[in-house]
């Protein structure tokens, strides 16, 4: 290997790393980490990040085919005037779930997406279909048409997690963020940071700048044509 060779290797394994600096710890049932998927895409759009989505197993007592939330109408009220007042634009199109939803395949299908670089577009979507749709994410047919969605083959996904390819490595990573003392979804790491959380995007700004994440360089518009070109 000739010294040009290995400097472009460093410095090409220094962007990778600096890319998957923000790490976020959440579970696709939990409303607050449903806030943050808007907030940690607009970061990768603005800072040329690849934030990556870990499962942090927030009921793991939950049954397959899920169980019953209990309610109380006060609570429920107040939590709606929260997610109302922190959300305006999001609480309109909001489906809060009649039951708490089983998540672990979610996970297994989130490691079938990230193998094949499709994890940041296909959390995107079973978020969605959770929360905006009113979908059971423990229900395999769910799982499959967030593929779709996020431009996976839905039948491959179907078979692995009707295999259980993918159990034991999800499983890895439940045990990782418990191991990592996960607490709070979603919790966020950025650099060194550590929000346990949900927090407002003024927090996350400030911690992006500590942590030397600056903003992406408007195109000027000499590159603009020449990226037309």
């Amino acid at each position: 290997m000739d010294e040009n060779t290995g400097a472009t290797e460093t410095t090409e394994a220094a962007e990778t790393a600096k890319a998957l600096r923000v790490v976020v710890f959440a579970d696709f049932v939990c409303p607050y980490s449903f806030l943050a998927v808007e907030q940690i895409d607009h970061i990768a759009r603005e800072h040329d990040v690849r934030p990556m989505w870990r499962p942090h197993w927030l009921h793991p007592d939950t049954p397959p085919e899920g169980t019953p939330r209990k309610r109380d109408p006060a609570d429920e009220e107040r939590r709606h005037a929260w997610f109302k007042e922190m959300a305006p634009e999001l609480y309109p199109k909001m489906r809060f779930p009649e039951k708490r939803h089983y998540s672990f395949h979610a996970f297994e299908a989130l490691e079938f997406a990230l193998d094949r670089e499709r994890d940041f577009e296909y959390k995107t979507a079973v978020y969605d279909l959770l929360w905006t749709e009113g979908r059971d994410i423990g229900d395999i047919d769910t799982l499959t048409e967030a593929a779709t969605r996020a431009a996976l083959d839905a039948q491959e996904m179907h078979t692995a997690l009707v295999e259980r390819v993918y159990a034991e490595r999800a499983l890895a990573a439940v045990v990782q963020a418990h191991e990592l003392g996960i607490t709070n979804t979603p919790t966020i790491f950025i650099g060194k940071a550590r929000i346990n959380g949900w927090t407002y995007d003024e927090v996350l700004e400030q911690v992006l700048e500590q942590q030397g994440f600056a903003p992406k360089a408007p195109k000027t518009p000499i590159a603009e044509f020449a990226g037309q070109a």
